[in-house]
């Protein structure tokens, strides 16, 4: 109970950075609040985000895309921001679902694991679990390496996390 204490006070750029690469520490954050893990969803929601925006901002025909009636800079500015304002509740969105889908998936890996992992804990280490799906995902965007099989490729990706996460949860201890 010692480390569901000190969890409470973990930044959310540690939270990020563990989630790429150690299964053992998002074992530890299924006891993080549900506040701190929607922070972290929210995050990578903008980390999905970002080939868009990128699109968005710096590509000149990208208004072009929307319409050739808008010929005031301020109105453009606008559109664009609206549609980045839209891209990014859309991203949360699907996240979000998507989190909600797989964390559902997981309860049966538990038990079939041996672990205890109620559905909230599921949850919260689910929306660990996907953080590296999601930053390669995105910097595949950026790039424009887009192929349709990349988000089974991501889906799987983040199941195969997600069983390592809950293999590194502890088993319950047998009462005599």
């Amino acid at each position: 109970m010692k480390d569901v204490k000190v969890l409470r006070n973990v930044s959310l750029m540690t939270i990020f950075f563990n989630s790429l690469y150690s299964p053992k520490e998002m074992a530890k954050y299924r006891f993080l609040t549900i506040g701190k893990s929607i922070q972290h969803v929210f995050i990578l929601a903008l980390f999905l985000s970002l080939g868009g925006f990128y699109d968005m901002i710096f590509k000149q025909d990208f208004m072009n895309d929307y319409g050739e009636t808008i010929s005031d800079a301020g109105s453009k500015g606008l559109v664009t921001i609206m549609v980045v304002i839209t891209t990014y509740i859309f991203n949360a969105g699907l996240i979000f679902l998507a989190i909600t889908i797989l964390a559902g998936i997981g309860e049966p890996i538990a038990k079939w694991l041996g672990r205890k992992l109620p559905y909230r804990q599921s949850w919260r280490l689910t929306a660990c679990s996907v953080t590296l799906p999601v930053v390669i995902f995105s910097l595949l965007h950026l790039f424009k390496f887009e192929k349709s099989y990349f988000f089974l490729l991501a889906l799987v990706m983040a199941i195969g996390i997600m069983f390592a996460c809950i293999y590194a949860i502890p088993k319950p201890k047998k009462r005599t």
